[in-house]
């Protein structure tokens, strides 16, 4: 076996590792952390004093496959293509699709 074929074995394997090793941890994590949060107290106080978080994305079509039909709770606004009436919730062609 040549030195470059062993090479590419191994990185093949690496992979194949990491990526096991992933899934494992995904598939662990979650439950765990799900019961764990559900011994908590839910009464309405936060952990740390964040009320907002803001999403910043780099380009308007990222923006678009993300948020395009979100929907904000009552008081809240958004400005999306849903909002616009570009599309409607289902991701069809809404009233103003001409704008897009």
């Amino acid at each position: 076996m040549s030195s470059r074929h062993w090479g590419k074995s191994v990185l093949l394997g690496a992979r194949a590792s990491l990526v096991a090793l992933a899934l494992l941890q995904f598939s662990l994590a979650g439950p765990l952390t799900e019961s764990v949060q559900a011994r908590e107290k839910h009464d309405g106080e936060t952990r740390t004093p964040i009320k907002h978080v803001i999403v910043i994305v780099g380009e308007n079509r990222s923006f678009d496959h993300i948020f395009a039909t979100y929907k904000p709770k009552e008081g809240a606004s958004v400005d999306n293509l849903l909002s616009k009436g570009i599309v409607k919730e289902d991701g069809t062609p809404g009233r103003n699709y001409w704008r897009a």
